[in-house]
Order: structure tokens, then C-alpha cells, then sequence
């Protein structure tokens, strides 16, 4: 009697061997013969889960990165030699009207083509929601240098490929690859800010052989010059507008050397906002540079 229970049980087990070949062989067809089938699978999960997350009033997205992998120009600001920081924006509200109360953690991670070397200025980041009083933003910075010091030349290709994902209290991924073409436009500029920064930093870059007089334009109920720095003190030219009486400063023009990176600093009136700003990104800046 016994001998009749281990033969079925191992007829029994031989079977559920064969129908899990069976069915592994079937997935291995449909995977083979059928891959869009599986990429509409993957998009309807995709779309299932995004909605999901709204539902629970979740939004991590960014200026730069997407669910569907953004690829993001940047064209004729790169000399191919110096430095180049692309600033990314990160947000955790849909519109003015709907925004996640809790934080939101990511980390970030990226990989770069092989000829150039990056660097993060953070590998991990919060988005402060508004039930801790934040403004739902965060950016962190990548720096981008050619390798081993070697000029890439004119029109030459460059690419980043960054993903940030969500850690807490939802896990979320965005992507997108920075496309950089090599030709720059000899003058360029940036702005570095956060929230709750009481003062920007717009970093000019000269990479012509000739020093350029370089002017700022900007609006002093918006920001405010530091007048202690090199760039006020060795000023050739300014304008001004008058505010409750008094003047102030709205535009200042000085000298930026060749081959050299100028940082001017501005006090912001309102600490709240973030005023970051590099040549890729679109609107208008707070501070305006001509030469």
C-alpha cells in the first residue's frame, strides 16, 4: 500500500515538473514572438502604478527627468574644456493646487559617455513636503568635465544618462539622458540657489583667449548685488532705479578675464524661492547676462 502512495506521489510530482516546463517553454514563445505584447504589459503596469500614486496625492518629477526618459538638448554653451554644471530641479507637487504633504527621499545615480568624467553634488536628496513646511522642491547639481583634462572638440558629442528614484513613502522612477554638443558661445553663465538660501550665486564663464566686459540686468525688488565683491568694486559701468526714494543698483557691468570663471553673489529678498537657472533651461532668469 505504501509503495502504490510513492509511486503516485512521484507521478504526481513528475507531472507538476512537466507542466512548469510546459508553461516556462509557453512565457519563452511569447516573450520571443510577441515583444510588443510584452512592452503594452509593462506600459498598462506602468500607467496602473502611476495612477495609483496620484490617487494617494504623489508627485516626484522633475525639469529634466521623466517616466519616459527625457533626452535634453543642451547645445552651443560648452567650450568642451572647462567645467559644465547642469543644475536638476526636482518637485514633488503636480501644480500650484496639488502637492505631496510628506517628504519624499530619492537618490540619484548616472552613468556618462567615455569622454567625459562626472561628478554629483549629492547621491541622495529630500523633497520637503508641505507638512514639514517645505516648498515640495529640491535640485542637486551634475559637473561635467572632460576626461583627463583633454578638450573635446568642436561639435563633439557628450551624454549623461540620470535616474532618480523615490525611496520613501513610494517608490518611483524618472530618468532622462543630457545630450551635450561641443561649441560654445564664449560667454556663458549660471545660477546656483535652493530654497531658504538668503543669497544666489550667478557663475560666469569666459572661455574666449580675451577678457569680456560682462553686464548683469536684474530687478532689485528681486535680488540685491553684494557690493563687497570683485565684480562691484572693479565695475566700469552701472545703472540704477529708484525704489522708496532710493536707489539701487539694477544693472553693473565689469570685467570677466579670459579663460576664467567669475562667481557673483545676490542677496535674494525672498528666501522662499529658488532662482536656479542654467543655460539649458528654458524661461527667463532672474539675472540676465549680455557682453
Amino acid at each position: 500500500m505504501k509503495n502504490k502512495k510513492n509511486i503516485k506521489r512521484k507521478l504526481r510530482k513528475k507531472a507538476q515538473f512537466l507542466n512548469l516546463i510546459l508553461v516556462l517553454i509557453a512565457l519563452m514563445i511569447v516573450i520571443f514572438f510577441t515583444p510588443k505584447l510584452i512592452s503594452t504589459a509593462r506600459y498598462i503596469y506602468s500607467a496602473i502604478h502611476d495612477n495609483y500614486l496620484s490617487s494617494k496625492d504623489f508627485y516626484f518629477s522633475s525639469d529634466k527627468l521623466s517616466l519616459d526618459h527625457t533626452e535634453y538638448q543642451i547645445t552651443n554653451n560648452w567650450s568642451g574644456a572647462e567645467t559644465y554644471r547642469v543644475t536638476i530641479n526636482m518637485s514633488s507637487k503636480e501644480n500650484d493646487m496639488a502637492s505631496t504633504e510628506s517628504d519624499i527621499d530619492y537618490e540619484v545615480a548616472f552613468t556618462c559617455s567615455d569622454n567625459i568624467e562626472c561628478t554629483l553634488s549629492k547621491n541622495s536628496g529630500t523633497i520637503v513636503g508641505t507638512n514639514n513646511g517645505g516648498v515640495n522642491e529640491d535640485s542637486f547639481t551634475i559637473s561635467i568635465n572632460p576626461k583627463n583634462g583633454v578638450t573635446l572638440s568642436n561639435t563633439e558629442i557628450a551624454w549623461v544618462d540620470v535616474t532618480a528614484t523615490s525611496t520613501s513613502p513610494y517608490s518611483q522612477e524618472i530618468s532622462g539622458r543630457l545630450i551635450l554638443e561641443v561649441g560654445s558661445s564664449n560667454i556663458y553663465y549660471e545660477i546656483t540657489d535652493s530654497v531658504n538660501s538668503p543669497y544666489l550665486m550667478v557663475n560666469i564663464i569666459n572661455s574666449s583667449p580675451v577678457d569680456e566686459d560682462v553686464t548683469l540686468t536684474y530687478s532689485p525688488n528681486t535680488v540685491l548685488l553684494d557690493m563687497t565683491g570683485q565684480f562691484y568694486l572693479n565695475s566700469t559701468a552701472n545703472t540704477v532705479e529708484q525704489l522708496n526714494s532710493y536707489n539701487y543698483l539694477n544693472s553693473i557691468t565689469s570685467k570677466v578675464t579670459s579663460l576664467s570663471t567669475t562667481s557673483v553673489k545676490f542677496y535674494k529678498n525672498d528666501a522662499t524661492q529658488n532662482y536656479t537657472y542654467s543655460p539649458s533651461d528654458t524661461g527667463t532668469p532672474v539675472i540676465t547676462l549680455s557682453y
